[in-house]
């Protein structure tokens, strides 16, 4: 019998385990898949970490709360997993992007500068109406590292952990969780579900709110490569209302401290194809790297070499694009669930964990999250 047992261990659900471990939770972690995988949303080396959230203003003192997070957490480990390269923002004026970065940045007191034509020269912008905004108090974090890391600390604070058994179903009765995977039966008092993409097929009474989709990421061999490195050049956004979406990328990071293929990362961020699970890996990246080659070839032209790889994660979209955190209906508090991340979410990872094990144990939390029920849909 487990306090919490704590279904799909990603990001989120590797934040859980270790934060319900180190508060002395008799806690289980069930993973389908190995720790890390490429199956899932995680994939790919890096995410962007930034503050002044276009998104939604409220996502401000969660963020405050990450960036607390990702400091302990780094303390505790002697260890890095977040860093503050900094971000630049461009975009056109009166785009709402760029209107979200400064609205966030003005109500929380964000630091935000401008940048000039001459900063990051290597961006080809245009001369009316564009904005060049940088957040210096922003950067990347490393996506399977972290995951492991926090899995490898929920352990040492006696977390169980196990790997490979895929979730069948669960059911609760009177007043006990009971949990079938493909190996055995478990039981504990209460349930985390943070299984990501894969969140209809544990709780399929959110099949509605919920909608899959591919999306790809792909890796550059610029034209120089000392323009690009991470001591020389920070993370980066272009909104333009040419182009839907916002397109992003990362600085070089160098092989000898971050592993990787050393080259510069770049991606789409707009939900893509829906898909069925299965299909995440039967895909053709041609289209989207014609797509990222255009872009880089307007705004970025020496950033364009090679286009060299591509791969592909999994969206898990929300109707308005915000995520869920709150407990299951009609499971009397018993079930917490944790969803919609993808895209935007993996920054949070630190702050996420704490309240999924505050409303787990205490039925409540401090954190301000009223905007990511259930019921707003």
């Amino acid at each position: 019998m487990y306090d919490v047992i704590v279904i799909g261990i990603g990001s989120m659900g590797a934040s859980a385990l270790y934060h319900l471990a180190k508060q002395g939770s008799k806690v289980l972690g069930i993973e389908q898949f190995d720790v890390v995988h490429k199956n899932g949303s995680h994939s790919g080396q890096s995410r962007i970490v930034r503050k002044a959230y276009f998104e939604h203003p409220d996502y401000v003192p969660l963020l405050e709360g990450a960036y607390k997070g990702w400091k302990s957490f780094e303390d505790e480990t002697g260890e890095q997993y977040y860093f503050p390269s900094g971000i630049a923002y461009f975009g056109e004026r009166d785009h709402f992007v760029m209107d979200g970065i400064k609205e966030s940045a003005q109500l929380y007191d964000i630091p935000l500068n401008h940048l000039s034509e001459n900063d990051y020269s290597a961006f080809n912008l245009p001369k009316n109406n564009y904005e060049r905004l940088f957040e210096p108090n922003s950067g990347f974090a490393l996506t399977e590292t972290t995951i492991k890391a926090y899995c490898k600390q929920a352990l040492k604070h006696g977390a169980r952990l196990v790997t490979n058994e895929k979730v069948l179903g669960w059911s609760l009765s009177n007043g006990i969780a009971e949990v079938v995977t493909s190996q055995k039966t478990y039981k504990a008092k209460k349930i985390i579900i943070t299984t990501g993409a894969y969140t209809k097929e544990v709780a399929p009474g959110l099949s509605r709110e919920l909608k899959v989709t591919r999306q790809y990421l792909s890796w550059v061999k610029p034209k120089n490569d000392e323009l690009f490195q991470l001591d020389n050049f920070p993370c980066w956004m272009i909104s333009d209302k040419a182009y839907p979406g916002i397109y992003y990328g990362f600085p070089i990071l160098p092989k000898d401290k971050f592993g990787g293929n050393g080259l510069m990362k770049v991606g789409h961020h707009l939900p893509g194809e829906e898909m069925e699970l299965e299909e995440l890996h039967q895909f053709d990246a041609t289209k989207e790297e014609n797509k990222l080659a255009a872009i880089l070839e307007e705004f970025l032209p020496d950033a364009l070499g090679e286009m060299v790889s591509s791969t592909v994660c999994m969206y898990n979209n929300t109707p308005d694009e915000h995520f869920i955190i709150d407990f299951l209906p009609n499971t009397n508090n018993q079930v917490v669930i944790a969803s919609g991340f993808c895209g935007h979410g993996f920054k949070f990872v630190p702050v996420v964990g704490e309240i999924l094990t505050d409303l787990i144990l205490e039925e409540k939390t401090n954190w301000p999250i009223d905007f990511l029920k259930i019921d707003r849909f």
